[in-house]
């Protein structure tokens, strides 16, 4: 009797914890207020830096669709206050002082993790002869990938801080 109620509790046991679901780390990956570029990380990233070279300027409203929402708004309070606004005057998005003649932002493929809500890509850039590599930080917002950092990586920085963010907090 002992040993067929515990046969009986077995199979009943494991099949309860066969029923089980297994719920994703994010439920929600999130909304975004502001517009949208399509494309995948790298995608969006190749084409914020093809956007800054075509462009030559920091023009914050053409910047908008490539920016996360809270770096936009960062870098809009920052460009409202007097005091803060030469932060903006170098290029604050390399970690140089004139803008690339060129940037290749390394592909996203090789990253396992499809899932991921952020997402550090080296981007090689050159001007003239010089070359050097800076790290953006993409995440995702809503259904969209933006910029919402760079960390600057090409020896001679001209900012006070190691990261975009970090330059404007000070």
């Amino acid at each position: 009797m002992r040993y067929s109620a515990i046969a009986l509790l077995a199979p009943c046991a494991l099949l309860l914890s066969a029923c089980t679901t297994v719920t994703p780390a994010f439920q929600d990956i999130g909304t975004r207020s502001g517009p949208c570029v399509e494309g995948g990380p790298d995608t969006v990233a190749q084409k914020f830096y093809d956007y800054r070279i075509q462009h030559k300027n920091d023009d914050l409203a053409g910047l908008r669709p490539y920016l996360s929402d809270s770096l936009a708004k960062e870098l809009n309070d920052v460009s409202k206050d007097p005091n803060k606004r030469t932060l903006l005057q170098p290029d604050i998005f390399s970690s140089r002082t004139t803008l690339p003649d060129s940037a290749e932002v390394a592909s996203a493929s090789t990253i396992p993790n499809t899932d991921a809500r952020n997402i550090p890509l080296r981007v090689q850039l050159k001007q003239g002869t010089q070359s050097w590599q800076d790290e953006v930080l993409m995440i995702r917002e809503g259904q969209c990938w933006a910029v919402d950092d760079v960390r600057y990586l090409g020896g001679s920085v001209h900012a006070p801080a190691g990261t975009l963010r970090q330059v404007i907090e000070k």
